[in-house]
């Protein structure tokens, strides 16, 4: 019976939807459970966000290079896309290194400046969400 099938989601075609169809299956699968204790102010073991970060951080660095202006020529509103993708990349990797590094405790950082990096990467992908449909994008 086909009637029940799960839908197939097709790869967008798009360099610059393809790079966020890979960056939002990276958040909600490999990081969903370091992002929800960030969420949830739980602290946050050093070993455990290594052993993901090691991974995350070899698929974030594969996207920032296929996002380089050398690898991918763009108009000028995707353009604006691509820096602002490259943005959120960049605050989510400090975040998770610093977490690597030294741990993540809320009741030791100032101002819960996890959630606030968090916080800040969601946002940014809300304006990106808004600049792909100006753009006609396949994925948004």
């Amino acid at each position: 019976m086909a009637l029940f099938r799960k839908k197939k989601i097709e790869r967008p075609k798009s360099p610059l939807g393809s790079a966020l169809y890979d960056y939002d299956l990276m958040i909600a699968t490999d990081l969903k459970k370091v992002l929800d204790g960030v969420n949830s102010n739980k602290k946050l073991d050093a070993r455990k966000v290594s052993s993901i970060f090691k991974y995350v951080d070899h698929k974030f660095t594969g996207m920032l290079n296929g996002l380089s202006k050398e690898n991918l020529k763009v108009d000028y509103r995707s353009d604006k896309i691509r820096y602002l993708m490259i943005d959120m990349i960049g605050k989510l990797k400090a975040f998770l290194n610093t977490a690597k590094t030294e741990g993540y405790d809320p009741l030791k950082e100032d101002k819960d400046q996890g959630s606030l990096a968090v916080d800040k990467a969601k946002e940014i992908r809300e304006i990106i969400r808004r600049k792909m449909k100006d753009i006609e994008s396949d994925y948004i």
